[in-house]
């Protein structure tokens, strides 16, 4: 679960300083037992639809890619943790699915361990990832990370960010979709 003094930040919906970066951020489930249970994620906010309850029909994933059925569309689902460890599709406690669109403009779903946390970046807090870093523990799909401080001598949060630019995107505040 993400720290409670992220709460209050769900309900704000307006980006009071335009020079930070929109994000959605979001925890994996079933990785508490892996060397990436210290991290967040982060999607740009431009490219998430919406956030739902991930439906009780799963998806049936071979490589951490599967598929569902919402409504009338057919979604390729991208489950991340899959890269971290073998999750058993009877023991998912996946509770949300987020809903994106990819820079080709597939529209896509990530499983996530609990409702997603909208949290505005400041670009000044975002580092690169060292490549051996990256190869070594399977993180070729991220490039940058932000450090977040919280208040109350609480550790600062670790951010990983998908589909955000290069940093001269990120400082000009135009984020990318994930690629």
């Amino acid at each position: 679960m993400l720290t409670p003094s992220l709460l209050p930040q769900r309900l704000s919906s307006l980006n009071d300083n335009p020079n930070t970066i929109r994000t959605i951020v979001f925890s994996l489930a079933d990785i508490e037992h892996t060397s990436m249970a210290k991290y967040l994620f982060a999607l740009p906010v431009e490219a998430v639809e919406k956030a739902i309850v991930y439906p009780p029909d799963r998806a049936i994933l071979k490589n951490g890619i599967g598929m569902i059925n919402l409504g009338e569309q057919t979604l390729t689902i991208v489950d991340l943790r899959q890269k971290f460890t073998s999750i058993e599709s009877d023991r998912d406690s996946s509770k949300f699915l987020i809903l994106f669109h990819t820079q080709a403009g597939e529209f896509c779903g990530l499983p996530i361990k609990d409702a997603p946390v909208l949290i505005d970046i400041d670009p000044g807090t975002i580092r690169s990832i060292p490549l051996a870093y990256r190869e070594v523990n399977q993180l070729s799909f991220v490039s940058h990370m932000a450090i977040v401080p919280q208040e109350n001598g609480l550790e600062p949060l670790q951010i990983l960010l998908l589909g955000l630019g290069s940093p001269a995107q990120l400082s000009a505040n135009s984020a990318s979709h994930l690629n």
